[in-house]
């Protein structure tokens, strides 16, 4: 199921300078701002991420990152 609009986006985490969200098939998302990148969750057991990093590092564009990544897993 792909999201519609990125205000659809399930935040499940925040603090400090991370956030975390959750697809609707259960994927986890992260975006660290130190690292200026979003991660895709590999394994739920441990935590390793695919990352991608940000053309600009902020909380905006690590929304519509994570809204198109978690719309072509989801297609």
């Amino acid at each position: 199921m792909a999201l519609d609009r990125i205000k659809d986006l399930n935040q499940v985490y925040q603090h400090g300078n991370v956030v975390e969200w959750e697809s609707p098939q259960g994927q986890r998302y992260r975006y660290e701002r130190d690292r200026g990148a979003v991660g895709r969750e590999l394994d739920a057991a441990k935590p390793q991420h695919e990352w991608y990093v940000l053309e600009k590092n902020d909380l905006t564009h690590a929304k519509r990152r994570v809204f198109d990544l978690i719309n072509e897993d989801e297609f």
